[in-house]
Order: C-alpha cells, then sequence, then structure tokens
C-alpha cells in the first residue's frame, strides 16, 4: 500500500518536504533535506503555531503549500488552489477538511516571516556547496568531459579552492497597493497612479552550481538603492578564496579593496572610465599588464572617516584584454580587471572562460524571474512581498538542489540539465509524493527525469530580439483604475 497512513504523518514535521522531493537515503545529497535543521531555524526565529491536534496549517503544511503556489502559474498559483492542494493531501491522508476557504491559510502566511525562508535558502546553498565538493572530488575528471556550456569545463579544469560567485542585479514589480507604494515607489518617471511598485534586487550565484547563496532587495530609487549599495549587504557572506565575477558596473575602488581585505579575488569588465592601456602600466605580455590603483582622493558620502582611511592607499590589479570573434556578440574586444595576478596559476584564457561563464547568471535570473513567475510579485503588503519572494527563491534552490543529485548520479554537470524539465517534474508530484512513500521506482524518476533534456552547446548561437506572433493590442490604461470608474459613473 503506498499510501501513508495519517497515524504516521506528523504535520508539524519538516519531512513532509523529503517526500515531496522524492528523497531517498541513497540518493547524493539526501542528507542537505534535514527536517531537523530546518525546525530549528524555525525555533531560532520563535515561530510556533498550529500545534493543536486537530489543527490543518503547521508551519511546515503552510510553507509546504507556499512553495507549491511557486511552481505552478496562473490560476494554479493562487491562494485557492494551494488550499486545494493541502485539502487534496489531508483527504489521502485520511483526514477531513471542513472548508476550502483561504482564510485560515492566509492567515498562517502572515506568520511566515520572510527571514526564516531567507535563512532556509541560504542554509540549504551552503549545506549543497558542501556536500557537492565532497562528491565531486572523484568525479571530477569524468564529469569535466560531459560540461556545458564550453566556457564552464575551462573554469573547470582548474582547481581554484573556493567558489567561484556571479553576481547581477534585475528588478520585479509587485502589486500597485498604497502600502507597496510607499515601501517601493514606482519609477520616478512615471505618473503617480499609473506605475507598479518596484523593487531592485542583487543575487549571488554558484557557476557551478547555479545555487543562489544570497540575494538583497530594496527600493528601485533612492539613497542607497543602487546596485553596488546592495551589493555592500552581501559582503560577508563571501569567503577567503572566492572568487567574484561581475560587469563593468561594479568595478569599483571601493568594492574592490573590500573584497581584498576579506581574501576574496575579483574578476570583472574593467570600467569604462578607466584607461586600459594606462602608462604606468608594466607590462607582462602582448594582452596582459599589471597596473596600479590609487585610493581616491574624495571621500564617498555614505563612507565615515575611519573607514575610509582604513583604505587601502593602492591596488594592484592585473589587466587581461579578451578578444571575441564569435557572431552575435556586441564587444569584439574588452578588459577584464582581476586582482589574481598569478599568470602560471590562473592564464589568459582561463580569465577569459571565467568571465564568459558570467552570462550563466542571466540565465539563473531569467529561469528564477520567467520559469518561477516572479518578476511580478502578487503579495499586496511588502512584508508579504518578501515572502513571497524568498519562497520564489527556496523554490528554485530546491530544484537546483534536484538538478545536483541527477548529475552526480549520472556524471553529468548540473549546468547541463535543464531547469525547466526538472521544475515540471517536481510540480507533477510535489503533491503525489506527500502522500505517497517514496518508492526505489519514485526515486529513480526523480533521478531519470532532470536529465531527460541536455541543454548547453550553443556556441555562436544568435537570435532576432523580436516575436513574430502579434499579441492583442488593447488602449494604455492612463490614469488610475478607480478615477475611470469614477468618470465613467459621472457620465451615465
Amino acid at each position: 500500500m503506498p499510501f501513508i497512513s495519517s497515524s504516521r504523518v506528523n504535520a508539524a514535521s519538516f519531512s513532509l518536504f523529503k517526500r515531496s522531493m522524492m528523497q531517498e537515503s541513497s540518493l547524493p545529497l539526501a542528507d542537505v533535506l534535514d527536517d531537523q535543521r530546518w525546525q530549528q531555524v524555525f525555533d531560532e526565529h520563535e515561530i510556533d503555531f498550529g500545534n493543536d491536534p486537530d489543527v490543518i496549517y503547521t508551519p511546515a503544511i503552510t510553507l509546504w503549500a507556499l512553495i507549491s503556489q511557486v511552481f505552478f502559474s496562473g490560476e494554479q498559483r493562487s491562494c485557492k488552489a494551494a488550499v486545494i492542494r493541502v485539502a487534496s493531501l489531508w483527504a489521502a491522508l485520511g483526514r477531513r477538511v471542513c472548508s476550502t476557504n483561504t482564510g485560515a491559510y492566509c492567515r498562517a502566511r502572515l506568520k511566515l516571516s520572510f527571514t526564516v525562508i531567507r535563512d532556509l535558502v541560504q542554509q540549504l546553498a551552503a549545506d549543497a556547496e558542501a556536500a557537492c565538493d565532497q562528491n565531486c572530488v572523484q568525479s571530477r575528471e569524468q564529469s569535466t568531459a560531459r560540461l556545458s556550456p564550453s566556457s564552464v569545463a575551462d573554469v573547470k579544469s582548474r582547481s581554484t579552492g573556493g567558489r567561484i560567485l556571479l553576481v547581477d542585479g534585475f528588478t520585479i514589480t509587485a502589486a500597485d497597493t498604497p502600502e507597496n507604494q510607499r515601501a517601493y515607489p514606482q519609477n520616478p518617471a512615471q505618473k503617480p497612479g499609473l506605475g507598479f511598485p518596484v523593487l531592485r534586487c542583487v543575487s549571488l550565484i554558484s557557476m557551478t552550481t547555479g545555487l543562489l547563496v544570497d540575494l538583497v532587495s530594496g527600493p528601485y530609487s533612492g539613497k542607497g538603492s543602487g546596485e553596488t549599495a546592495l551589493l555592500w549587504q552581501m559582503l560577508d557572506a563571501l569567503r577567503p578564496g572566492d572568487i567574484l565575477v561581475a560587469d563593468s558596473y561594479y568595478c569599483t575602488y571601493w568594492l574592490v579593496s573590500a573584497c581584498h581585505a576579506r581574501g576574496v579575488q575579483i574578476l570583472m569588465k574593467n570600467h569604462h572610465l578607466r584607461d586600459n592601456h594606462p602608462q604606468t602600466a608594466r607590462r607582462l605580455n602582448k594582452r596582459e599588464r599589471l597596473v596600479t590603483w590609487l585610493r581616491p582622493p574624495v571621500r564617498p558620502a555614505w563612507m565615515t572617516r575611519q573607514e575610509f582611511w582604513r583604505q587601502p592607499l593602492t591596488l594592484t590589479l592585473r589587466l587581461v584584454d579578451v578578444q571575441i570573434s564569435q557572431p552575435g556578440y556586441r564587444a569584439k574586444t574588452f578588459t577584464i580587471a582581476t586582482t589574481i595576478t598569478d599568470r602560471k596559476a590562473c592564464p589568459a584564457r582561463w580569465i577569459a572562460a571565467v568571465y564568459q561563464s558570467r552570462w550563466l547568471i542571466e540565465l539563473d535570473i531569467r529561469s528564477i524571474k520567467c520559469s518561477l513567475g516572479m518578476d511580478i510579485l502578487r503579495a499586496k503588503s511588502p512584508a508579504m512581498v518578501l515572502t513571497e519572494l524568498w519562497s520564489c527563491l527556496l523554490a528554485y534552490n530546491l530544484i537546483r538542489l534536484k538538478m545536483l543529485q541527477s548529475s552526480l548520479a549520472t556524471g553529468r554537470d548540473p549546468r547541463s540539465l535543464s531547469f525547466t524539465t526538472t521544475q515540471q517534474m517536481l510540480a507533477a508530484n510535489w503533491l503525489l509524493g506527500a502522500v505517497t512513500k517514496t518508492t526505489e521506482e519514485l526515486a529513480t524518476l526523480g533521478q531519470q527525469v532532470p536529465c531527460s533534456e541536455r541543454v548547453g552547446h550553443r556556441i555562436g548561437r544568435t537570435e532576432p530580439r523580436a516575436n513574430k506572433r502579434r499579441t492583442k493590442v488593447l488602449a494604455l490604461l492612463k490614469q488610475p483604475r478607480y478615477h475611470y470608474h469614477q468618470q465613467r459613473k459621472a457620465t451615465v
């Protein structure tokens, strides 16, 4: 009998997620989803509700339903659909749900702060990265031959002793409510009532695994809302030996100095306002040279005097010229600035491959915003906006964890697996796995489906940035909707 008896299920236990993720003790990285550690995180945040035997929405069930909304789109993403999934879960376990009204579920969601979900995301990434490093030591040579895209193969051909972290920013919108507008004002270029609240986010994602290490969000505009200012809030997530890869926007003296103080190497496209060939540079070869950056004489307004005087007077960086010959690339030649000055350990070709892999974070952000539907958040209050945001990120890391498990079992690289296929597999089995035992057949299915499609190997591919199918043309609403209804009533 595959169905689990309700007497054997503890609704307050986070082991529910192990079943929904089709976990089995024999699978690699199976210990990463530790229900005891998840419960410990909730205890640290003092989130404790639903302890009565007849209560349906415990913290585990509420979080399970919240994650289920992320896997779907449209009508299946609504709170009503999540409540029906919970009712189906209890019915399969032999318990009756009296009502499918969304009130109880929505009240329970309000008790889940975004900080507890954020800690789960960060813990999941850290544990998976550590466990993956241990499992990949013996199979590094085997998996390198199956990497995709080829730039990742070049990067993994050399051991760095730390993580290679990609950083980039993006924006998302929220429901147009007065509360959200006050917390996350719309684009100042838009007239009041016509825009939507905008959040600016900066993400930190692992190049090798695709796991989201950390993310910081804030208003779109205003003091301290820039991408560099948000990145400063994530510097404590970096560890000595890490390599931070970013575009030229982040290539500032202060960020390079802060990373250097933490033992973190940087690899960024040189800022367009800096000279790529200064006269004081020490030439290493035709395309490489060492340069010395002087500390800016003017202290930034956001930096205290004590912090300013603690900054080093000079920084030594290595500039590497890279030539692009592939069609579809905008820049034919550009310069990379890096604090990695050892040419033998990290030759120019390897430096170019690492920066080329920066494009992976663009694909990861697309997966988060488009595949998981995080580009438009539905929550109507700032607190729930953050809860919805981090629930999407937790679902993203759970999908990446499943891809990691499949890659370790098959010798494939996780970057060569399909994110969308893995998402579809987990969405189809989210409820089924919760109410059944994880049999060997179900666990095998969970390993095979992510590997059923191979992505990548699209070197030089170019596509027009245009849509063939015409969209339905409707008039743009140029005033708030309630003003439209008031004017319509006045004319009737």
